[in-house]
């Protein structure tokens, strides 16, 4: 079978890594809840099968509208095994967003998570004649909800493997037609005086963009990734779901936003894949700590920073520093800047991405002067991925 779809990929990753190894993990409770590849694969077959009785056919569109989770990714598979499209939403997205998308996608299905995305869903539904089914997985909230067009993933699931009884060997039959020119999911930009825009994205295209983003950042099947930005968006489609698809990396989630920072350096990624906004703020975090430490930590820190930013710099323009120079920087990594790598969730980072749009030259400086490597990534529906360091002129501070 010729990998050339996400749902294929699966089937290879199931085949050969099975339950040998873990494929995701998913922060519940404070507790790391594990999943591996054949946990998975089991996962999106149910759910596949429950839509395929619920009457989901291809070129059907089925939106999701949840936050970060494994439970996305699954109903994205299951989804695309029957060459029917994903419609992405972002759980931050206003209401008019969301009603926006909704009619211009025509979705027969939703999938929700949870309680406040269900309400968003049956708010609008009057004006979505084609939705005909909202499936959730946190049913916290909703046990009082009278409501036909609300059902369980559990519920869901169980009618998956009902149909399997009666007709077994239908997921493998259609996923095996799976085609690399199927829409895979429908990608939603800004368009002329700020109108919402759905274009599609073809398996084909997406993985094209992952190797090509792969080939300038290599990524091992040992590698961990922590899932951040939302997966309607291009960059968590290529660079986290793709590219665990493709190599064998693990995605991680974190429980929710409080606990991320704390989740982040339990896991401690080797590929970060963060917005502009997140790094300012996480820059703004590290420099407010430290100046409001003791004189001591204070001033260790400064010098600390000081030679990070001299290194930084004579390492851009290929230079070297002196004996002297680099047993300081040494010491003073050890000491200051690898703690402060770690307690973010840095020390392991290999590569570090700015997705989407350009981080200052402040903040770039910064994190280079701390050993974070940043590679500022774009995208486009049509261009794929372009990566490149940041070029930046690094001073001493």
């Amino acid at each position: 079978m010729m990998e050339d779809t996400l749902p294929k990929l699966l089937h290879r990753n199931r085949q050969q890594w099975g339950s040998r190894r873990i494929g995701m993990r998913k922060k519940e409770y404070g507790i790391w809840r594990e999943y591996t590849w054949n946990d998975s694969y089991e996962k999106v077959k149910a759910i596949f099968l429950g839509l395929t009785r619920l009457g989901l056919g291809a070129g059907n569109s089925v939106s999701i509208l949840a936050d970060n989770n494994p439970e996305w990714f699954w109903a994205q598979l299951a989804v695309q095994t029957s060459r029917s499209i994903v419609i992405g939403l972002n759980p931050a997205g206003s209401m008019k967003e969301t009603k926006g998308l909704m009619m211009l996608s025509r979705a027969r299905f939703a999938m929700a998570q949870d309680q406040e995305q269900v309400d968003k869903l049956l708010a609008i539904k009057k004006e979505v004649p084609s939705l005909q089914k909202i499936i959730y997985w946190d049913g916290t909230g909703l046990k009082q909800y009278d409501n036909p067009i609300l059902i369980s993933l559990r519920e869901l699931i169980r009618m998956g493997e009902e149909h399997e009884k009666n007709q077994p060997g239908d997921f493998e039959r259609r996923l095996a037609n799976t085609k690399g020119d199927d829409i895979a999911v429908m990608l939603f930009t800004l368009g002329a005086n700020e109108s919402l825009r759905l274009v599609p994205a073809t398996h084909k295209f997406l993985l094209s963009a992952t190797e090509s983003a792969l080939i300038s950042n290599p990524v091992h099947d040992s590698d961990e990734y922590v899932s951040i930005i939302s997966p309607a968006w291009f960059f968590e489609q290529t660079l986290g779901l793709c590219t665990s698809l493709l190599t064998g990396q693990r995605l991680n989630f974190p429980e929710k936003a409080e606990t991320a920072p704390q989740d982040m350096r339990e896991i401690s990624p080797d590929v970060l894949a963060y917005p502009p906004k997140l790094w300012e703020k996480i820059a703004e975090a590290i420099q407010e700590n430290m100046v409001d430490g003791t004189w001591l930590k204070t001033r260790l820190y400064k010098f600390s920073l000081s030679l990070g930013y001299r290194q930084a710099r004579l390492r851009q323009g290929s230079h070297r520093m002196g004996l002297i120079s680099r047993s300081l920087c040494r010491i003073t990594d050890l000491l200051v800047l690898r703690p402060l790598r770690d307690k973010h969730g840095f020390v392991s980072a290999r590569v570090a991405y700015v997705a989407g749009d350009t981080l200052s030259e402040e903040a770039v400086q910064f994190f280079s002067a701390i050993g974070v490597n940043l590679h500022q990534i774009f995208g486009s529906t049509k261009g794929g991925i372009v990566s490149q360091p940041p070029a930046v002129d690094l001073r001493i501070e």
